[in-house]
């Protein structure tokens, strides 16, 4: 099981979560939304192959939900303080969506803290069903829920093909208890903020041609956010990158764990 930790950046509780593991210090970074237990089943087909970190963004999980604060150099700062408190200088990148979008900044922004990169189904040019869905998916979903029973059938049906694993681990992280119902943990303010404060197409394709380190592009072939020729390209501007595609849809860390966890451990070595 991964342990507890947190850390405070300009009056910000951040949690975040980690596995031991022989290899080298690993920051995953989840979606929109999502949480840093997010990473479960990737944590499991890694198997102690990587020492893993994994945050809960500001906005989301059990970290504070501050009013302001979420532009994309707050999430790079978030990043950075928790590699400082776990003294680790340089760490292998691994984000999912908006979490790879962070990891992009990241890498452009601090490349000596960057051993290498895992960009997972994120686009600098997102395609209109995926942002669609994003949208539809974040602000229009029920405030609540009475039970487990009624929220796992709003997953299920919102999300569905996954194995129950999945939708117990979103039951245990994306929900806490409020006066007997279920509420989402991920903050609707926040969410709001986070997707109308974007960072403009042309300043993460900039972003992209500034990353040295060794980068692994990963889509899903089902994705609905990121285009088969956008990955390419994605490739193409990278000094050092090369293209995986999974049969996965967006979510390619609970599609593909083991597939992700092996192309991830490869790369870091």
């Amino acid at each position: 099981m991964p342990m507890r930790h947190t850390v405070t950046r300009e009056g910000t509780e951040l949690v975040y979560w980690t596995w031991p593991g022989a290899g080298p210090p690993t920051l995953l970074l989840h979606g929109i939304g999502n949480y840093g237990r997010y990473w479960d089943l990737f944590a499991d087909a890694v198997a102690g192959r990587l020492t893993l970190v994994a945050p809960d963004a500001r906005g989301h999980g059990e970290s504070g939900r501050p009013a302001a604060g979420y532009a994309p150099a707050d999430f790079t700062a978030d990043a950075l303080a928790v590699l400082d408190a776990l003294r680790i200088e340089r760490a292998v990148v691994v984000g999912h969506s908006m979490g790879g979008l962070h990891s992009i900044n990241l890498a452009a922004r601090h490349p000596e803290r960057v051993r290498a990169l895992v960009i997972v189904d994120a686009s600098p040019d997102p395609l209109p069903a995926g942002a669609e869905r994003a949208q539809r998916l974040l602000t229009g979903r029920p405030a609540r829920f009475r039970d487990r029973a009624e929220a796992r059938a709003y997953l299920e049906r919102t999300s569905p093909g996954y194995p129950p694993a999945v939708y117990e681990n979103r039951l245990a992280f994306a929900f806490r208890e409020e006066n007997g119902e279920l509420v989402w943990r991920s903050d609707p303010a926040a969410l709001e903020r986070i997707m109308s404060g974007r960072t403009p197409a042309e300043d993460r394709w900039d972003a992209l041609a500034k990353i040295a380190c060794p980068t692994l592009v990963v889509r899903g072939t089902r994705s609905n956010v990121l285009a088969e020729d956008v990955a390419h390209e994605m490739v193409q501007t990278l000094a050092n990158g090369r293209l995986m595609e999974l049969d996965a849809g967006h979510n390619v860390p609970l599609d593909r764990p083991r597939e992700l966890a092996d192309a991830s451990v490869v790369l870091a070595r």
